[in-house]
C-alpha cells in the first residue's frame, strides 16, 4: 500500500471534475449549535474493535487493503480536499461533508448530481447498489485528439450522524461488478469523524495527511512549494 500526493490536475482531469461536481451552497442560517472542537492530529490508527487498520485523513478514516494505492487530492493552496483509492484498475474518490441533524443528504445530492450531468449533455440513471440507491452516469470529457468522449462513472453515498460520505467510482469497476468489490469494501469500511465543531450542512469536513504514511513521490510526484 502506498500513499502519494497528486500534482496539479491536467486539463482533462479539470474538465472531468468540473462535469461531475455539484455546487454546495451554504445557507446562512444553517449553522450547527455545537461548540468548536480541535481536529485530532493525523496518524495511522485502528478504529473501533474490528481490527482493521485505517489511514487517518482527519475526518476520513480509510481502511488499508493490500495492493491499493491512496492519493491525497490537493487544491491550489495544497490543502487536502479529497482522498482517492486505487485498486484493481478502479478508482474510488472520497469526500465527507457536514449534514443536518434531522435528515440525510444523499437523496437530495444524488438528484442534484443527475440534473447537473444531464444539463451538461451527459447521461445519468439511478439504480440499486450495495449501499442503496446510487447513480450511474456517462460524463462528456475531452479526448486527446481534441474531440469529445464519454467517461462512465458511479456515484455512491452514505448518510451518517450529521455527516455525509460521497464516493465517485471510475475505471474498470464502473461496469464490472467483480472488479468493483475491492473499492466497495473500502467504501463500506470508511469511518467518518464528524467532530463537534459547528459547520453548515454540505460544508466539506476538514482533511489532512497521515503523519505515519510514506509519500511515494515517484507515482505522481509531490508539488514543490517553491514552483510558481
Amino acid at each position: 500500500m502506498s500513499l502519494f500526493r497528486k500534482k496539479s490536475p491536467t486539463p482533462e482531469e479539470q474538465a472531468f471534475q468540473s462535469a461531475i461536481s455539484e455546487q454546495f451552497d451554504r445557507p446562512d442560517d444553517a449553522e450547527d449549535d455545537d461548540e468548536d472542537d480541535a481536529v485530532e492530529p493525523a496518524t495511522v490508527i485502528d478504529i473501533d474493535d474490528d481490527g482493521i487498520t485505517r489511514l487517518d485523513f482527519g475526518a476520513l478514516k480509510v481502511p488499508g487493503v493490500d495492493g491499493m494505492e491512496v492519493r491525497a487530492e490537493l487544491d491550489d493552496q495544497q490543502q487536502v480536499v479529497g482522498v482517492a483509492v486505487m485498486l484493481d484498475e478502479t478508482v474510488l474518490q472520497l469526500q465527507a461533508f457536514a449534514a443536518p441533524k434531522s435528515e440525510g443528504l444523499w437523496d437530495e445530492v444524488r438528484q442534484e448530481i443527475a440534473e447537473g450531468i444531464r444539463g451538461g449533455q451527459g447521461k445519468a440513471r439511478e439504480v440499486d447498489g450495495p449501499f442503496g440507491r446510487e447513480l450511474h452516469a456517462e460524463v462528456p470529457v475531452p479526448t486527446e485528439s481534441g474531440g469529445e468522449g464519454r467517461q462512465p462513472v458511479r456515484f455512491i453515498g452514505r448518510d451518517g450522524a450529521r455527516w455525509f460520505l460521497r464516493g465517485v467510482v471510475t475505471g474498470a469497476g464502473v461496469n464490472d461488478a467483480a472488479r468493483a468489490q475491492g473499492v466497495e469494501s473500502v467504501f463500506g469500511g470508511v469511518r467518518v469523524e464528524r467532530g463537534t465543531h459547528a459547520a453548515p450542512p454540505r460544508d466539506p469536513l476538514p482533511l489532512s495527511l497521515p503523519d505515519d504514511a510514506s509519500l511515494d513521490s515517484e507515482s505522481d510526484g509531490v508539488d514543490d512549494p517553491s514552483e510558481a
